[in-house]
Formats: C-alpha cells, sequence, structure tokens
C-alpha cells in the first residue's frame, strides 16, 4: 500500500472517501425506500393464547376512511422470549397523505388493537406505536453499512501514514475512529438481525433508540478496561511521588485516573437509575443520558488511540539511513553535568550513530539542540556537547544549535542549519532522539515546523512515563481545542436529534 505523500494528501483523501461513503449510504436508503414504493408492513400482536386466532378470517380492522388498502392480511404464530401468542400481518397501501387511525377487532367485536399511521406526501408510512416507516430496513442497513464503511476507511488511512506523517493528529483520529466503529458495529449488528427476525417484538423505534445510546453502550463494555488502566496510572502516579516533589505536572496522571474511576461511577449510577415521570421528562432524561455517553465515548477512543500511536512512536528505530540526528534538550545540573533523561537521549543518539556506521558505513551528523535556559550556566546544546566529546565521540560530527527555546524552535533553528549546509531538504534523511513519551509529540513539533523527521526513544523509568504521556496529550489537546469542541458540538447535536426520533 503506497504511504502518503503529505498530511494534506491524507486528509483530502480521507474526506473525499468518507463523502463518497456517505453518498453511497443516502443512495441505499433511496433504493430501499422507492423498491418498497407505497407498500407498508406493520405487524401487531393480537392474543396471549395461540389457539383463539388461526386465520385473518378471526380479524377485523376499522379504518375512519378508505384511504388505506389493507393486502396481505395473515395470522402467524410467535414465540419470543417465552411469550406465545399470534402476530397479525398487515400489508397497507396508502394512497395519499393524513393521519389514519386504525382499529383492530375480533368477531366478537372485543377490541385488540390500535394503531394511528402517518402517510408523508410521498406516501412514505410511519407507525406511531413501533417507529417502523416505509422502506426502514434499508435506512437502517445503511447505518451498519455506514459504520463498517468508516472503519475499513480510517484503517487503511492510518496504514498509509507511514515515516514522518505517523506523527500526527490525523493518526491518532483514525485510530480513535477505528475504535469506536468497532464497537458501533459490535452492539448494532446484533440488535439489527433481532430486528430483521422479529420487527414486531424489536421494532424500529427500539432499534432508532439503541442507535442513539451507541456512546452509552461503549461506555459500558469497555469499562473494565477503563478502571484497569485508571489504576495501573494512579499506581504508575504514586511511585512518581515517591521519587518527584509533588507539583501539578507531577500529578496530572493520578488526577485523570481519579476523574475516569469517578465518572465511569457516575455514568453507571445514571444509566442504572429508574426513571420516574412524564414522557418528555423521559426523553430529556435518555438523551442527557445518550450526550454524555457519546461525549465519554469520543474522549476514551481519542485517549487510547493517543495511547497506542505514543507506544507505537516509542518503539520505532528509523532505518540505517540517517544524515543527521537531532538532539531535544531540557534541563541539566549547575555543574553542566546531564541528569539521566538528558543523558539518555544523547546515548540513544550515540548508540544509534554507532550502529547505522557499523551496518551501513554511513555516519551522520548529530546535532544537540538547545539553547541556556534560566539559571543554566550555559546552552542545553554545550552541555550536551560536552559529555559526548567526553565519550570519545568524534567532534568533527557534532554541529550545535544552542538558541531554541522549546521543541517547536528545536525542531525549526535544526532545520535551518541542515538547508544551509546542503542547499535544502531534498535526500536529507533526518531522525531525533528525544525520551520514549515525548516522541509522538515532538514528531507533531516537527511535522508543524516544516521538518519531515522519523524519531526514536530513550528509556525511562516506568513510573515516570504514564504521567508523562498525560502531560503530553494535554499539550496536544491545547494545539486542537477549538476542532475538538466543534467536533463533539457535532456529536452531542446528532446524538441528542437521533434519540428524539426515536420517540416520534
Amino acid at each position: 500500500m503506497k504511504p502518503f505523500k503529505s498530511l494534506n494528501e491524507a486528509k483530502n483523501t480521507l474526506i473525499r472517501q468518507v463523502m463518497v461513503l456517505i453518498a453511497a449510504m443516502i443512495l441505499l436508503s433511496l433504493a430501499g425506500r422507492v423498491l418498497a414504493r407505497n407498500r407498508f408492513n406493520t405487524q401487531h400482536v393480537l392474543s396471549f393464547d395461540p389457539q383463539q386466532y388461526t386465520s385473518a378470517d378471526d380479524i377485523e380492522i376499522k379504518w375512519e376512511n378508505e384511504s388505506i388498502t389493507v393486502t396481505g392480511l395473515t395470522v402467524k404464530k410467535a414465540v419470543e422470549t417465552g411469550i406465545k401468542g399470534s402476530i397479525l400481518d398487515i400489508t397497507l397501501l396508502p394512497d395519499k397523505p393524513g393521519r389514519y387511525e386504525m382499529t383492530i377487532t375480533d368477531r366478537d367485536g372485543n377490541n385488540l388493537g390500535y394503531e394511528v399511521i402517518y402517510v408523508d406526501r410521498l406516501l412514505t408510512a410511519m407507525a406511531k406505536s413501533t417507529g417502523n416507516f416505509t422502506g426502514d430496513e434499508a435506512v437502517i442497513l445503511s447505518i451498519i453499512l455506514f459504520y463498517l464503511g468508516l472503519a475499513l476507511i480510517v484503517l487503511l488511512t492510518g496504514r498509509r501514514l507511514k515515516g514522518p506523517l505517523a506523527y500526527s493528529y490525523e493518526a491518532i483520529l483514525c485510530g480513535g475512529v477505528f475504535m469506536f466503529s468497532l464497537v458501533a458495529l459490535f452492539t448494532e449488528v446484533p440488535v439489527y438481525i433481532r430486528h430483521l427476525i422479529n420487527p414486531v417484538f424489536y421494532p424500529t423505534g427500539q432499534l432508532v433508540g439503541d442507535i442513539a445510546a451507541g456512546g452509552k453502550y461503549f461506555v459500558i463494555i469497555t469499562m473494565i478496561p477503563v478502571a484497569i488502566f485508571s489504576i495501573m496510572l494512579i499506581i504508575s502516579n504514586i511511585a512518581l511521588l515517591r521519587h518527584e516533589r509533588p507539583r501539578l505536572k507531577n500529578v496530572l496522571g493520578l488526577l485523570l485516573g481519579i476523574c475516569m474511576i469517578a465518572s465511569e461511577y457516575g455514568f453507571y449510577r445514571f444509566g442504572c437509575s429508574d426513571y420516574i415521570g412524564s414522557e418528555k421528562r423521559l426523553i430529556i432524561y435518555t438523551a442527557v443520558g445518550n450526550v454524555i455517553g457519546i461525549v465519554m465515548t469520543y474522549a476514551e477512543c481519542i485517549l487510547f488511540s493517543s495511547a497506542l500511536c505514543g507506544l507505537r512512536a516509542a518503539k520505532h528505530i528509523p532505518a540505517y539511513d540517517l544524515d543527521y540526528i537531532l538532539i531535544l534538550g531540557c534541563g541539566f545540573r549547575a555543574d553542566g553535568t546531564l541528569f539521566p533523561l538528558l543523558q539518555g537521549r544523547v546515548d540513544r543518539a550515540i548508540e544509534f550513530w554507532k550502529k547505522q556506521k557499523e551496518e551501513t558505513g554511513k555516519t551522520a551528523v548529530i546535532i544537540p539542540s538547545g539553547g541556556q535556559g534560566r539559571n543554566e550556566p550555559f546552552s542545553e546544546a554545550q552541555a550536551m556537547y560536552r559529555y559526548m566529546i567526553g565519550t570519545g565521540f568524534p567532534e568533527e560530527s557534532i554541529i550545535l544549535e544552542d538558541q531554541s527555546a522549546n521543541t517547536y524552535q528545536n525542531m525549526a533553528f535544526s532545520k535551518k542549519i541542515i538547508e544551509e549546509r546542503n542547499g535544502g531538504m531534498s535526500d536529507v534523511n533526518v531522525a531525533f532522539s528525544t525520551t520514549n513519551y515525548h516522541v509522538f509529540r515532538s514528531g507533531v513539533w516537527a511535522g508543524l515546523a516544516g521538518l519531515k523527521a522519523e524519531g526514536m526513544g530513550s528509556r525511562t523509568k516506568w513510573w515516570f512515563w504514564p504521567n508523562a504521556f498525560v502531560r503530553e496529550c494535554i499539550g496536544l489537546l491545547k494545539n486542537r481545542l477549538i476542532p475538538e469542541i466543534v467536533c463533539l458540538v457535532l456529536l452531542v447535536v446528532v446524538f441528542a436529534v437521533i434519540t428524539r426520533l426515536a420517540y416520534l
């Protein structure tokens, strides 16, 4: 599969494919409606006595007028979840729009059922009690196929995001949407099959309600994995606090773990409570639960996808054909020696440099990158340079970048140095060395700076990694706050509308 050349190409391809998928699903829904013409099938349970009604001759249907023709009237036995009885199948052929009341009685005049049928200008009929409408199977099938198609599209798109493009929010989004689509399929396919097998006991209205509650089901299904993830996050953060002083950036994992457990418990209590009240308040109550469920689902999918992308980036090893290796700086001791965090980054770059030379004979130029911070006697680049020279690393393979103050400037200023040395960035292979939890976000900054570079990660303590990665996720979110809010608002509106449709 051919990798994308740029993020713009990936975005345009993804948008185009999703739009084609939406158009195909709309056409499928319309085709189902057209094929159904004005024929509408509805079913009613008539009695719990399987012997009382054996044929349509025992049943009489009364209308307020003759605007709907009844054809194919049959009675059949049905068994569903222990309920035994007879089901009346009615095929209706409406010939003009309106509201029609249908009363079902037996030969003795006993009332067996009542239904209101709405018919629009296109002669599409809908039963008020069940939500069934003309061509509904095609519409619901299109929803199922949409999730399946969406899962395939984002999976293939994610697989084509290789090299520097793997360090992007698009990679996180593909993973998150893929996970949500799989759970949607897992929850909705069985209920759709149940609807097809026995629509009288599982009507379209209930099915639409279950689709609206997709986020709620996702939260319930993932409750145990989320709880395990949260507990592990809390344990790692407690271990971190045994080595580091308590401050906000050192308790982010603890706070997130507690918030996740609290939200899961609160949602569980909310969802399991019995509601007593008017139908209007019931709709609001259900809509609130569905909206909270979809928001939590979105957050969980993005979080887990971020973790997977981060782990993938941390374990990635670039090809041994590099021309330049950047080392991203961080703080060092007052005497000029390196803290283990920064030393690990330098050692990782030197290790790769030696391995590449051994494997291919090609030597790369290492660029220690980092300016002088407050309370630092000299630049971070100079501190790394001194350490490298102390290990016997050849001085001619080192170029300093000692002006940058953050990761973006690390990338941008190093890119400028490389361009000046090579007359541009064509045919130049670049990688950067940083701590494992920082690789993915650093790759995002490299992309923003216009530097095509892959990352390599140095190891850190097991108790340090999770909390630091939470910090990285918060940093990524800050860069995309407005798009995330827009996306959440759209999800809230869509699932609130679907919930309302379930109660029409």
